[in-house]
């Protein structure tokens, strides 16, 4: 019997690092600036990029359709490390909200602590989460990234001179950045001996759109000077993105043939395509930085280990939030959901349908855009400007948002659904009239309210107000000053109207 006990001890002994190589690999690979219009077999009919890497994951994987992101990218980034809405983290734009706290709990924390730190993780490429503008090159690693390499900042002014920081240290490089990425990866990846998660992070194709080596591209021997750029970057642009997917061909050459097999690959895009290469039909104010499709649908595939659903789409809600459930599931720990972070990972083998019926997303606006957050369910989208009537579309119908369904009267189905998604906090856990895109700088009272609403404002500066009905028609502006603010609303017909400032939406009831 002891022997037979010892065998069994030594049986498992020698068993474990087999148990521990069977646990997949996790390579996360983001595109910047790249919404579905240049992507291949997506919609709409636009000039693609050539990308054949991109193009074998999706026939050996699965791609998304519906996979919504913020429509900047720190606002992205940041939702997908902590599996949090932007208005829960105050990361809204890529100027000013943009630093991600110290107090929350990373993605790579998470799995070090849910797989009892049998993970190695890193994070290369671009950073754009706090530490740039006051010298703190030590922020990815302060939030709990084991190895930081890449571009603290959001972008670069020359893709041949910039500034690399590897775990705090930073100097001035002169290697292109899209390959010296690579590089690291490639590094790092054949540097583990244990499972791994690597989030890389191209800056490309951001700007300043140039043409890459030509070994990385087919868009041929273009002129280099910048008239000719400006004249017509879109094929500047392509270009760019196929020089990312040459360097993932280059990684995936790179990494041994049994650790890639054993690796689940996830590519993504930040966010929508730039306004001066979106093409047709997404108008140019349907862009990166808008709440329109052309701002927040990416493009989505994953592909390798454990992914049975081969060269298969998904048509399920996804938001970049929920990568992080996702990717902490693919680790083999469980966890459906967490945060506003819902995990797809059972999709990656059978067609069972998504676990959100909802999909959101926002923006504090630091440009052009309006601020404002949208949300949409399988049909039906709402987008809820702060300062502008509320638009409503059927994707289905009108994929590029040209038929503002508020122009006409909605119908029953119509309605429904606009009900559901202007209360889409209510299903978040999150009242409406508690949402603040700041801190707690406005309270109303009484609500319900029979003839007037009283607004404490608590800032210095003073603000603007508007009140929209559920149709998105503005009733009413005016200005808040410091302490308590009188509005009537004795005019207003009984019903549920909405009040919007800078910062916040609330929802008021007129008795």
């Amino acid at each position: 019997m002891r022997f037979q006990i010892i065998l069994l001890f030594l049986f498992f002994t020698l068993m474990l690092p087999s148990f521990a190589i069977a646990q997949p690999n996790i390579l996360l690979i983001i595109a910047d600036d790249v919404g579905v219009d240049p992507i291949p077999n997506y919609p709409p009919n636009a000039v693609k990029a050539n990308m054949p890497n991109l193009e074998a994951l999706m026939s050996e994987g699965l791609t998304f359709d519906n996979a919504w992101s913020n429509p900047l990218c720190s606002p992205t980034r940041a939702t997908i490390l902590t599996g949090k809405y932007g208005f829960r983290t105050n990361v809204l734009n890529a100027q000013g909200l943009n630093t991600l706290s110290l107090d929350e709990t990373s993605l790579h924390v998470y799995i070090d602590q849910s797989s009892n730190g049998n993970y190695s993780s890193s994070l290369i490429g671009k950073w754009h989460l706090g530490g740039n503008s006051n010298q703190l090159s030590e922020y990815p690693n302060e939030l709990g990234i084991e190895y930081f390499a890449g571009l603290m900042s959001g972008g670069v002014m020359d893709y041949y001179d910039w500034d690399l920081t590897i775990n705090g240290q930073s100097t001035n490089t002169t290697e292109y950045i899209t390959t010296k990425f690579t590089d690291l990866a490639i590094d790092w990846i054949n540097d583990q001996n244990e499972p791994w998660f690597c989030w890389l992070a191209y800056n490309a194709p951001h700007t300043p759109f140039h043409l890459p080596p030509l070994e990385m591209h087919s868009q041929g021997d273009l002129p280099t000077d910048q008239a000719s750029i400006d004249a017509n970057p879109l094929p500047y642009y392509l270009a760019m993105l196929e020089s990312v997917d040459y360097e993932m061909g280059r990684l995936f050459e790179n990494i041994p043939s049994d650790v890639l097999e054993n690796t689940v690959i996830i590519f993504i895009g930040d966010n929508g395509t730039p306004r001066q290469v979106i093409q047709n039909p997404y108008a140019l104010s349907q862009s990166k930085g808008s709440l329109y499709q052309g701002g927040v649908h990416v493009p989505m595939v994953i592909s390798g280990k454990g992914v049975n659903r081969q060269n298969e789409r998904e048509e399920a809600l996804v938001n970049m939030s929920d990568l992080f459930a996702t990717i902490v599931e693919l680790t083999g720990t469980t966890l459906d959901e967490i945060h506003d972070s819902y995990s797809i990972e059972h999709l990656l083998n059978e067609a069972t349908g998504g676990l959100r019926d909802c999909a959101y997303t926002e923006i504090v606006s630091s440009g052009n855009s309006p601020s404002g957050w949208t949300a949409r369910d399988e049909t039906f989208k709402l987008i809820n400007f702060e300062d502008d009537p509320n638009e409503f579309y059927n994707l289905i119908d009108d994929p590029y948002e040209k038929n503002n369904l508020f122009m006409g009267t909605l119908n029953s189905v119509e309605q429904a659904s606009f009900d559901k998604l202007i209360n889409v906090f209510d299903d978040l856990s999150t009242p409406v009239s508690e949402v603040d895109f700041s801190t707690e700088i406005l309270i109303a009272y009484p609500n319900p309210t029979p003839n007037e609403l009283s607004l404490e404002w608590t800032e210095l500066n003073k603000s603007t107000y508007s009140i929209v009905d559920v149709s998105g028609r503005i009733l009413g502006k005016g200005i808040l000053n410091q302490g308590v603010n009188t509005i009537g609303v004795e005019h207003l017909d009984a019903g549920v109207y909405f009040l919007k400032t800078e910062h916040q939406f609330l929802k008021f009831l007129k008795m």
